[in-house]
């Protein structure tokens, strides 16, 4: 039979809002992916956390139960800098932790170290300034940045570092367990501090300078359970890797007095006892003002993500400019890609660092465009070295 002209425009109408929704929904082009290659450049460590690259190609490398810190020059040679400081701490999940050269190095010889800190009736973790002596074969202290982050029995010490613009340095840091430390403003656990990386000030610009407490003043963002690592992404936003409770590990973009929505306490008046049941969700959307929900997660179980850094090297194909994250639980690599605005896009586990290695720990760029990885094993950790092609 005929169709009427009406008829058929009405059928081609009726095809076209059916496929359009299906265009839309259909997923981005996967990324291209690289071939990657991975050597291991050194060898002999005891849990390494962090690492960090000197101007000279020089690779820093901290231990944290040791509290030893190690210096590998570019020919290969390595030194120790120094071990177990006059009253650093170790004790649990906080030792001698991160790690970051000063961005005045070239003139100063000066890199911060966050640890672990116990004298007399004090404990803490905190954030120190040390000096590299010219010859490369020993560190002084200097000044204490910040001093009286939360400790406890050592579970979520956190701590991670990364510098800003300027001399603006970042610390990431956990909640020590205590349930009240995320939303309390004055406590320095579950944050994201920003000071100046000389003196230890609070950032002019930080959201909440003219409170009386020091520490409120130096928070950038809070609602945090324990930041494990701190990226700068080429334009310039700071992004954190979070370890969640049962569930929910996190990668957040960072935004200035931004609650990312950690709140571990009962419902009970006046209960502060530390509660990490279904009742405390990673972002809790119920707490007053917005929570900042998470770039990325890891869902029904957590896979213990540590270290995280973007990797600008050409050989990275489709993934260049992607957050590279290293998880200690799922015993892998991986690999995260965000839009221009940080909308997640893609995933990748790569099968060369999928359990080859055991846990790893650290992420770090090196100034040859490769990316370098800790692992933590316990015995016989290494620092793997990783070139995408």
């Amino acid at each position: 039979m005929k169709r009427s002209p009406l008829a058929a425009a009405t059928i081609v109408a009726a095809t076209v809002a059916l496929v359009l929704p299906l265009l839309a929904a259909a997923p981005a082009t996967a990324a291209e992916r690289p071939e990657l290659r991975v050597t291991v450049v050194q060898s002999g460590l005891q849990h390494p956390w962090d690492l960090a690259f000197l101007p000279d190609g020089s690779m820093l490398v901290t231990e944290r139960d040791r509290k030893r810190l190690t210096l590998r020059t570019p020919s290969g040679r390595t030194r120790t800098i120094f071990t177990a400081p006059r009253n650093m701490w170790s004790g649990g999940e906080t030792g001698l932790m991160a790690v970051e050269p000063a961005r005045d190095f070239a003139s100063t010889r000066e890199f911060m170290t966050c640890h672990g800190y116990r004298k007399g009736g004090v404990q803490d973790v905190r954030v120190v300034r040390w000096r590299l002596n010219r010859a490369a074969t020993s560190a002084t202290y200097v000044r204490t940045l910040v001093s009286g982050l939360p400790s406890t029995s050592g579970r979520h010490g956190g701590c991670a570092l990364v510098t800003g613009s300027g001399q603006q340095l970042y610390i990431g840091t956990g909640d020590a367990a205590v349930g009240r430390n995320p939303q309390r403003l004055t406590s320095g656990g579950g944050k994201v501090l920003r000071v100046d990386a000389r003196t230890g000030r609070a950032v002019r610009s930080n959201p909440f300078t003219r409170s009386s407490s020091r520490m409120k003043q130096r928070v950038f963002t809070y609602g945090h359970r324990n930041v494990q690592g701190l990226a700068r992404r080429g334009d310039g936003t700071i992004w954190s890797v979070e370890q969640g409770s049962y569930r929910d590990d996190e990668v957040n973009r960072l935004s200035k007095k931004g609650n990312y929505g950690w709140n571990p306490v009962p419902r009970a008046a006046g209960d502060a006892t530390y509660n990490e049941g279904a009742d405390s969700p990673m972002t809790d959307h119920r707490l007053r003002g917005g929570q900042r929900s998470a770039r990325w997660r890891s869902g029904a179980t957590t896979i213990a993500t540590s270290g995280g850094t973007f990797v600008t090297a050409a050989g990275w194909r489709g993934w260049k400019g992607s957050l590279a994250v290293a998880t200690l639980k799922d015993e892998s690599l991986r690999l995260l890609r965000f839009s221009r605005s940080g909308s997640l896009r893609e995933t990748w586990t790569p099968a060369a660092l999928d359990g080859t290695y055991g846990r790893l720990r650290a992420a770090v760029q090196g100034p040859d465009g490769a990316l370098y990885l800790t692992t933590s094993n316990g015995s016989d950790d290494k620092v793997l070295r990783v070139t995408a092609r």
